[in-house]
């Protein structure tokens, strides 16, 4: 089964007596189990296609579909069940309150998400050892790594159990051998977890010669070939 089908997606928008193109009839499939990584220069449209695939956008044409359903034209209440329940993001930043703990953050995002039972609690304590966290759960982000703040982020994007990963430059404040380890662990909970793992990164050096890379520009897919 597919997590996320987008079919022949255009999004578009005005710009005077004419349209700017941010994506043209970009189609691309992204089973569960796969690790996909998109490129492209500034402007090609990532954050574009992130948006729609995380049905933040309603695109101007094509369709989205996730786990086989069209949920293109869907109101924005059920649009928004979705991204709790489907869904999870990990950003560029992981936007931790600097007054909780990793174990807190976990706790305050399941409450958010109308869950306050005890078992989000040990939910929490499992995802943070699974992420390798264990250790320092109880410590606020203001002692934690770069990396162990990514990884945080990660962790709290899983606590609803989504079948579909949406990740935005997660090695960009990182240092290589970092950046490394977490799409290594991205890629790994891919599998663990039966995910669909869709990676905006503009940072190849980070990538396995294995992995699967697109690349947009001006708003248009290829394969992208690495080298390294």
């Amino acid at each position: 089964m597919h997590a996320l089908e987008i079919d022949q997606v255009t999004v578009r928008f005005r710009d005077g007596e004419g349209w700017t193109y941010a994506l043209r009839d970009v189609s691309l499939n992204l089973a569960l189990g796969e690790f996909l990584a998109v490129t492209g220069p500034s402007g090609s449209g990532k954050s574009t296609l992130l948006a729609v695939a995380g049905l933040l956008l309603t695109p101007t044409a094509g369709t989205v579909r996730l786990g086989g359903q069209d949920v293109t034209g869907d109101k924005a209440n059920t649009r928004t069940d979705l991204r709790r329940s489907d869904i999870g993001f990990v950003f560029q930043q992981p936007h931790l309150l600097g007054s909780l703990t990793a174990l807190e953050q976990l706790q305050m995002a399941a409450r958010l998400d109308g869950d306050r039972s005890k078992a989000t609690t040990e939910h929490a304590k499992e995802l943070l050892n699974e992420v390798g966290l264990g250790s320092v759960m109880h410590k606020r982000p203001s002692a934690l790594s770069g990396g162990q703040r990514q990884r945080v982020g990660i962790a709290r994007a899983l606590m609803g159990d989504p079948k579909l990963l949406l990740v935005d430059e997660p090695t960009s404040a990182l240092d290589h051998e970092r950046g490394v380890a977490i799409i290594d662990l991205l890629r790994n909970l891919t599998t663990e977890r039966s995910l669909g793992t869709l990676v905006v990164t503009h940072d190849l050096g980070t990538l396995s010669p294995d992995d699967e890379v697109v690349r947009l520009v001006d708003g248009k897919l290829a394969v992208e070939q690495l080298t390294h």
